[in-house]
Order: C-alpha cells, then sequence, then structure tokens
C-alpha cells in the first residue's frame, strides 16, 4: 500500500516537471531569472545584514520618514515573502498553462516582477541601514 502511495506521488511530480510549460521559453526564461534573483536576495540579506540588539529601519517613505522600525531578522521575511509568490505565480501558471497562455505568461512575467520589486525594497533597507 506504502508503495502504491509513494509511485502515485512520484508520478504526480514527474508529471508537473516534465511538461511542455516548462520548455516554453517565455515561461522557463522568467522564472529562472526570478529564482536567480531571489536567490540573490537572500544572500544579500545573509552578506549586509549584520545581527544586532538596536532596531532597525525596515521601511522608509519619503514623505512621512521611517514608518516601521524593527528586528534585523525580519529582514529574511523579503526575500520569504517573494518566494511564496514565485512559487504561487509559477503553480497557477503551470495550472492555466493549457486553458490559457495569455494569463500563464502574465501569472510568470509577473513572479519575475514581483522579485525585482521586492530586492528594490531590500536594496533600499540595506542603503539606510547599513
Amino acid at each position: 500500500m506504502k508503495f502504491l502511495k509513494k509511485k502515485l506521488i512520484m508520478h504526480k511530480i514527474r508529471t508537473f516537471f516534465w511538461h511542455s510549460f516548462w520548455t516554453d521559453p517565455k515561461i522557463f526564461f522568467s522564472a529562472l531569472m526570478a529564482l536567480l534573483i531571489n536567490i540573490t536576495l537572500w544572500i544579500s540579506v545573509y552578506v549586509f545584514v549584520e545581527p544586532t540588539e538596536l532596531n532597525i529601519v525596515l521601511h522608509y517613505n519619503i514623505y512621512f520618514g521611517i514608518d516601521e522600525m524593527g528586528s534585523w531578522k525580519k529582514t529574511y521575511l523579503f526575500p520569504a515573502v517573494a518566494l511564496g509568490l514565485f512559487f504561487c505565480n509559477i503553480f497557477l501558471s503551470r495550472f492555466l498553462y493549457y486553458r490559457e497562455r495569455l494569463a500563464s505568461y502574465l501569472l510568470s512575467m509577473a513572479a519575475l516582477i514581483i522579485q525585482l520589486v521586492v530586492g528594490v525594497g531590500l536594496l533600499s533597507i540595506i542603503m539606510i541601514n547599513y
């Protein structure tokens, strides 16, 4: 019984990844670039954010100044949320690929744009604090 469940799960995973969705250049390159940017976000947080007991600036607005301060550990939340949104967008894009190809392309490009926007926000946090 366990063997059949394991085999069924492996079949589902294999059919998810061995699909013409992944060979579409628009989706493949946008997903690859989004994943590389997210890896860069994780590395930049690890390299540039120094552990400290003092609160750091987490959000700055040019009209009102500092909006939010918190622990340095909250900076890891930015790439984590971006990674979660990346997986949601790619999963939905894969689900809609044969039904609505334009929506699939838009979701995969949105994954890339989200990574870029989070990257700009994280860069500003690093520049303000360090």
